[in-house]
């Protein structure tokens, strides 16, 4: 028999079905007894046996007269490991252990191998053994087909056939390697027609039933352990559909060889990967499916009460294992079992009810899309309006998209395949913008009459009796949440007259609504949260109105924060408020490539992400900058003139130079490089518009941007040249690379090709999520994004990177201060880190003097010191700070850091920073009272984040709000300072944070996208700017500020905030180039140029010594005085005067707050733009009368329903996912009783974390 069907062994984990963890450990089960001295002895090693040993033990206890097999795994599972096993004592060793962990034991698998028999039994066993499996085909059989009997089987075949020994051996019993296989049929399955015929028997409507697959491995069958599976037959046949349960020995071509013809409306996958053998082959294999892979996954650590309280899901142990599986396109992380042990020992993997339900609910919800009519779909898109008011609607900042461009070519697109949009002209860009506007914005709580106008317009209008009633059966512990934070139903929020009300605009069965807002810009106790903030009433009621109205059949959000609901990090439950609000609703969300905020979304609410790239370009000079580097050319320079240009331009700072007293030479040489810099950075090149593909000119500016990565950049024209197909103008590589990226950018449309596809119920094939001007691999666009194995950061190559790195910023400092920084503060972010690859990671183990240590397959598995001789340094001590969504997805990684500092606090030196303040703050809280143990563990913490659930420092809307520097600083630190790592998960530790904070000489940001600076929006400011705020107000000290450069121009390198600040400043915010591009996007634009200010006005707070006044004033003389001549302001009053009062508003603040030291004319003159609004008859802020609007047909309620059979009268109605109580294992005590208002004013948000043990089991 050949191995190569066996590949099977990497699937079958005896049972396995789900996601793991590698290498976590469980106490193990006492060592075996003594054997029969008389009696042959085999030890069998298997990483699938040690998770599922129960039939295995059962077929050992048939032969037990005749021989003795004691069972090992490598760790973790319910065998003992092999780790110092004397394996050569045995008479015989199988290995069975797929993957390279085994190599982790090479040295002991050797020695066993110079003194026993060693036969290898599982396919991918990277070390051979001591017989050829050849010599025994039967090994494989009954290997492959693993029952008990087989078992009993494979132990008398080895005893007999390889040891000699006298016994009777009963043949294998073999098993189709692929089946169709159903609980009540009396046998598998060969053939489709044969199953559908019984099947078909069972159901008088089996023909018009949606066919859900669900795709699972043969040993759970063959080992007596298909309860899942069955619970799922169970439920799909109970909510209407026709379930095909498929199992599998290995990969398969399902599409040709079992289902032929026959056509899946939906398939659940019970593994992590459609092929083990072949990323590539499960890729094929589900295009030919034509279905997205919805995963149905089992917590083999732990039981269902262990999963429901732990607030990881698949973090962090698992999340190697998830990004695994979105290498495959496979979507919608689901636990559906965990592992249940008899008092026998016997395991099992029982299925949890509800979310059995969800995973089927969601299914029938695709398959819904994959038969109904477009005609009959009805289709809900959000947008971005985070702030109440016409100046910021459309798209998520940092995404860089176009949204009101994106919807009109949506709409299009919709009419084009067919859905209803409406009998009347669908309306441009302008019309769209304007409409948005004025009639679908977020209104100001109080603001009753904006509500009325709304609803008058169109908007979707919830009766608070409805509400009440969808309310009523959610769970009473996130009720709880929400009314001691947003007060009793239905809340004050977007509520007016007994309506709940969400503006939108309706184009036929396509509407398009403004998500409610996330909940902190509405300032008060809700600013003010330490933990989780749970969703309020509007937010509730809309996506609610979105499951039970019957007016969505798919959610596609252009801008949604559902993944900052509380609820588990990675993988939800039905019951959290992220599954609660999501329901059974298809979600298909085209994200960014340069961004991580797809991984959040796929992992946390359940949507098909679809990448999509914006235009970024190399900036060129602004005019006076090229003015500069016109002196400079000069011959001879004006050395006088040149150091005057300098000062005025304010790049003191960022060059490091003083202008009036540097030798001119270096400042000669220190600007032409800035001015080098300057011209080659990235900038967006205005908002994309899905689907859209850049014009020729762009396309060209884009590639010679890639080609610049890692070598001087081609001449623009040349590029231009070659693309228009002269070979002589590059050489011949970058001839092909150019034509090549060219190709790749042209790929636009397959970001709408895309959405049309999900919107079809359709598989969308998966693709790195990477900044394509660094790495032109994440083109073709339209693709789900999948990020990097967390497991493997930091990368080699982040590794040597951020050595070099972070030598450079030692040097830097040791030049400015003469001496090594005592600590070094760093920000990671998520998105930062799946750019590139752990360069931040790498800095700081190397500042503590500690290396990463590697197994076969280049995970990072271990640290280790670095001996003090070999480093050349003193150790440095360091601080971490990071966003919410790193310590989700990342967490693995936090956990090493916190081994790191605790290695390098145990190393004896002299001048060991770390080793000294854990020792004095250890002595601090000993003399406080605190136990040494517990005083030990508190002096080690460097590792912080806001609390478990909670997303940002929120000082960004804080400051809007226009809070003092100190109560900035108040917030920052409260909601910041949570430990973690080394066995902390969020607790609050305020000494510890502000003990680190005490000791910190610089702070280290990274910036790993062509898209990102430090002013596109204010987070850069929240995070790194509070960190340096925090250590200002601790200490009176101003701490070093650098950033990690691993943008697209030029090599990484570290650089101070400074220089970055100003190069950004001047490349983009004051460079005609990026203005004009923003002009172009219309509306959009100007949304940009208003949140330069926001930005500014932050790091004002946060860091004052970065902006100046001669910042504030290059802003208003660009924007305002419109110094390059680009009708300024002419653009804002035809496209978004809003935008432009915004921006006045935010300079008269800074002036008002001291920030600014503008003279009385300036506030005098901003004071007059700010009181008179300008005229707004231009072409996209203009009245709009009823008559222009499409299918005005007033407000969309809850009770505007349409049944589903009229809708898609060829299918049954198919009971769906329904929202119920939650069972509590805990009573659940009610809130005081007090009134509606002093509830919002002083309720307080309590997160309840129950952290536990349960995780999750890997297959290796």
């Amino acid at each position: 028999m050949s191995w190569l069907p066996l590949v099977a062994r990497l699937l079958l984990a005896l049972c396995m079905i789900g996601i793991g963890a590698a290498g976590h450990v469980q106490p193990a089960p006492p060592r075996p007894d003594l054997p029969r001295p008389d009696l042959p002895r085999i030890a069998f090693v298997s990483i699938h046996i040690a998770e599922m040993p129960t039939i295995a033990k059962a077929g050992a206890r048939r032969v037990a007269d005749d021989v003795t097999v004691d069972f090992f795994g490598l760790g973790g599972g319910l065998v003992p490991s092999i780790e110092g096993v004397d394996l050569g004592r045995y008479d015989l060793v199988l290995l069975d252990a797929a993957g390279p962990r085994l190599l982790n034991f090479t040295r002991q698998i050797e020695d066993a191998k110079m003194r026993t028999k060693v036969l290898v039994v599982g396919p991918g066993t990277p070390i051979a053994g001591t017989i050829d499996p050849a010599a025994h085909p039967d090994i494989a059989r009954y290997w492959t087909n693993a029952t008990e009997a087989n078992f009993a089987g494979l132990f008398a075949y080895a005893a007999a056939r390889v040891l000699g020994r006298s016994m009777a051996v009963p043949p294998p019993v073999d098993f189709p390697p692929l089946a169709l296989w159903h609980p009540d049929a009396p046998a598998p399955f060969a053939a489709m027609a044969d199953y559908l015929g019984w099947a078909s028997a069972r159901f008088a409507d089996a023909g018009a039933r949606p066919k859900v697959g669900i795709l699972f491995y043969r040993s759970l069958v063959l080992a007596n352990n298909a309860g899942l599976v069955t619970a799922l037959v169970r439920e799909i046949e109970r909510q209407g559909g026709m379930p095909v349960p498929i199992w599998r020995e290995g990969g398969g071509d399902l599409a040709s060889t079992l289902l032929g013809d026959t056509r899946l409306d939906a398939l659940i996958l019970c593994g992590n990967r459609i092929d083990y053998a072949s990323a590539q082959a499960g890729v094929a294999e589900a295009e030919r499916l034509g279905v997205p892979p919805l995963m149905c996954a089992t917590d083999y650590r732990g039981d269902a009460d262990a999963w429901r309280s732990s607030l990881g899901g698949f973090a962090p142990a698992s999340t190697g294992e998830l990004a695994m599986s979105e290498l495959d396109g496979i979507v919608e992380p689901m636990i559906l079992a965990a592992r249940a042990t008899a008092p026998d020992g016997t395991a099992s993997y029982d299925p949890i009810a509800d979310q059995i339900r969800w995973r089927v609910a969601r299914a029938l919800a695709w398959a819904n899309l994959r038969r109904l009519p477009n005609a009959d779909k009805h289709v809900v898109v959000s947008y971005h309006n985070e702030e109440p008011g016409e100046a910021d609607v459309g798209s998520d900042p940092d995404s860089y998209l176009d949204a009101q461009g994106s919807m009109v070519a949506l709409l299009e697109r919709l009419r084009a395949e067919g859905y209803d949009t409406g009998a009347a002209p669908l309306p441009d860009r302008a019309t769209l913008a304007r409409r948005l506007a004025t009639e679908a914005t977020n209104a100001a709580q109080g603001d009753d009459e904006a509500l009325r106008r709304r609803i008058a317009q169109g908007a979707i209008a919830v009766p608070v009796r409805t509400y009440l009633a969808w309310y009523a059966a959610l769970p009473a512990a996130l009720k709880q949440e929400v009314e001691r934070v947003w007060g009793p139903p239905p809340g004050k929020l977007m509520t007016v007259d007994g309506q709940v009300v969400v503006p939108a605009l309706q184009f036929g069965k396509v509407i398009l609504a403004a998500h409610p807002l996330w909940g902190p810009q509405t300032g008060g106790k809700a600013l003010e949260q330490r933990g989780a903030l749970p969703p309020h009433h509007q937010y509730l009621a809309f996506y609610l109105w979105m499951q039970k109205s019957g007016r969505a059949d798919a959610y596609l959000p252009l801008f949604t924060q559902l993944s900052l609901m509380p609820g588990k990090q990675e993988g939800p439950a039905a019951t959290d408020a992220v599954g609660l609000l999501i329901g059974a609703l298809p979600h298909i969300q085209p994200q960014p490539l340069q961004a991580n905020g797809g991984v959040g979304n796929k992992r946390r609410t359940q949507a098909v992400t679809i990448g999509f790239m914006p235009q970024f370009v190399r900036a060129g000079l602004s005019p006076p900058l090229a003015e500069m580097k016109a002196m400079l050319d000069a011959d001879p320079v004006d050395e006088a003139a040149l150091r005057r240009a300098v000062a005025a331009a304010g790049l003191a700072a960022s060059l490091g130079l003083d202008p009036a007293s540097a030798p001119f030479d270096a400042l000669r040489a220190g600007l032409a490089t800035y001015l080098a810099e300057a011209e080659a950075a990235p900038i967006p090149l205005g908002g994309h518009i899905l689907g859209q593909a850049p014009a020729s000119d762009v396309a060209a500016r884009m590639v010679q941007a890639m080609l610049a990565v890692g070598q001087p950049a081609p001449h623009l024209e040349d590029v231009a040249r070659a693309l228009g197909g002269e070979d002589d103008v590059l050489d011949a590589e970058n001839t092909h690379r150019a034509r090549d990226y060219a190709a790749r950018i042209a790929s636009a449309p397959r970001e709408m090709d895309a959405i049309i596809a999900a919107l079809a119920g359709g598989y969308v094939p998966p693709g790195p999520m990477q900044d394509a001007i660094r790495n032109p691999d994440a083109l073709p666009a339209g693709r789900n994004p999948y990020t990097l194995d967390v497991r493997a950061v930091p990368t080699p190559q982040a590794w040597d990177r951020g050595v070099t790195l972070a030598d450079e910023m030692l040097a830097d400092y040791r030049a400015k201060h003469g001496r090594l920084p005592r600590k070094v503060a760093f920000v990671l972010w998520s998105s930062e880190t799946a750019q590139n690859g752990g360069t931040n990671e790498a800095q700081i183990l190397h500042l503590l003097g500690v290396r990463p240590i590697r197994d076969a397959r280049g995970h990072v598995v271990d640290i280790a010191l670095v001996d003090r001789a070999a480093l050349g340094r003193a150790r440095v001590d360091v601080l971490v700070t990071t966003s919410g969504t790193y310590r989700d997805h990342f967490g693995e990684k936090l956990a090493l850091i916190a081994r790191a500092i605790r290695l390098a606090a145990q190393a004896e030196e002299a001048d060991n920073p770390v080793r000294a303040e854990t020792q004095a703050r250890a002595r601090a809280l000993q003399a406080q009272g605190v136990v040494p143990e517990t005083a030990e563990k508190r002096a080690l913490r460097r590792i912080f984040s806001t609390a478990p659930g909670a997303y940002s420092p929120s000082t960004q809307f804080a400051n809007r709000e226009g809070w003092s520097k100190a109560k900035l600083d108040e917030l920052y630190r409260a909601r910041m300072g949570h430990a973690y790592g080394d066995g902390d998960d969020g607790e609050p530790d305020s000494t510890a944070f502000t003990a680190s904070l005490g000791t910190v000489d610089a702070a280290v940001f990274s910036r790993s996208s062509s898209a990102y600076g430090l002013l596109d929006t204010p987070m850069p400011a929240a995070y790194l700017g509070g960190l340096s705020m925090a250590v200002q107000q601790e200490t009176g000290r101003t701490i070093e500020g650098y950033i990690a450069n691993e943008q697209a121009s030029g090599q990484p390198h570290v650089e101070t905030v400074d220089r970055f600040y100003a190069r950004e400043r001047d490349s983009r915010y004051l460079n005609p180039a990026w203005i004009k591009a923003m002009q172009a996007s219309g509306y959009n634009g100007a949304r940009y140029m208003a949140d330069l200010t926001d930005s500014m006005s932050l790091w004002e707070q946060t860091r004052p010594d970065l902006v100046s006044d001669r910042d504030w004033e290059a802003v208003r003389d660009v924007y305002l005085h419109d110094r390059y001549r680009l009708g300024m302001d002419r653009y804002f009053a035809e496209h978004n005067p809003a935008a432009r009062q915004k921006l006045v508003r935010t300079m008269l603040d800074a002036i008002d707050r001291g920030d600014w030291k503008a003279d009385d004319a300036t506030r005098a003159e901003l004071q007059r733009t700010s009181n008179v609004r300008p005229p707004t008859s231009g072409r996209e802020i203009a009245p709009v009368t009823r008559s222009e609007s499409p299918a005005s047909r007033g407000p969309i309620t809850a009770q505007n329903q349409v049944p589903s059979a009229a809708r898609a009268p060829q299918a049954p109605l198919v009971s769906g996912y329904e929202l119920e109580p939650a069972k509590s294992n805990a009573p659940i005590q009610p809130p005081a009783r007090r009134t509606m208002l002093a509830t919002t004013i002083t309720a307080v948000l309590v997160a309840l974390l129950l952290i536990g043990g349960a995780a999750l089991r890997p297959r290796w």
